[in-house]
């Protein structure tokens, strides 16, 4: 364990130290929900739903980009073989990437929390708040083993325009820009097999008081287990790669 906080920490420090990640990070998702969130959010009902919408947007994309560009751009550095004389496993890195990507998530999403308690009604009791960031992050680990297996089965350069390819559809197909309802027809029957949908299906039902649908969490548990297996698949590609 200690390890793993060893080099979560320099995984931190190595980000802080690059503005344009922290400002795409933080700024990307926050500019979409003053653009697209504040304005339509009118009540209480309407504002937690759209908070909601936009979290997973920022979360999605964090724990994903963080996740499959940094792993592609690792992967071609020196240092990456460097990492593999330490006393550390392949495991306990990618354990402490987890880590440092729901890090740099939490305050993505708390920056909005923060925009909504500023310039919307959005309001949620000490324990809803506690589910919403729970869910938040149970969920995200989809996108977390996505990232993953982009990381291993794309190259340094071709990585961020394939994350943003995936990235940026499976948002506005999923409802997390505009409510799945006003999508095209087409979409509509393409969504709710998606995973960021089944997503934002269990963080509405959170924010507006409903129960989850087990359906959305079998969805999402699915989704997971094949792409563990998908980046099970990229690591011993790697491996045999650059050992053969």
């Amino acid at each position: 364990m200690r390890l793993i906080l060893i080099h979560t920490r320099w995984m931190i420090l190595e980000l802080l130290r690059q503005p344009s990640y922290i400002v795409s990070t933080l700024a990307f998702p926050s500019l979409f929900y003053a653009i697209f969130a504040i304005p339509e959010s009118k009540d209480i009902f309407s504002s937690n739903l759209l908070l909601a919408s936009f979290s997973c947007f920022a979360t999605f994309g964090v724990l994903f980009l963080q996740f499959g560009v940094g792993i592609s751009q690792e992967r071609t550095k020196s240092w990456h073989y460097y990492l593999r004389t330490l006393p550390v496993n392949q495991t306990q890195l990618i354990i402490a990437r987890f880590i440092s990507a729901y890090f740099f998530a939490f305050f993505s999403v708390l920056l909005l929390v923060v925009l909504a308690k500023i310039y919307t009604p959005a309001k949620m009791n000490l324990l809803e708040w506690l589910h919403y960031f729970i869910y938040l992050a149970g969920g995200g680990l989809v996108f977390c083993l996505m990232g993953l297996s982009l990381g291993y089965f794309s190259t340094e350069k071709a990585a961020l325009p394939i994350g943003n390819m995936i990235y940026l559809p499976l948002s506005f197909a999923g409802g997390l820009w505009k409510p799945p309802q006003v999508l095209p027809e087409f979409l509509k029957e393409i969504s709710v097999y998606l995973p960021t949908r089944q997503y934002g299906e269990i963080i509405w039902s959170s924010v507006s008081g409903q129960s989850i649908d087990l359906k959305n969490v079998y969805f999402l548990i699915i989704y997971a287990f094949l792409f563990f297996l998908l980046s099970i698949l990229g690591l011993r590609r790697d491996h045999n790669a650059r050992f053969r």
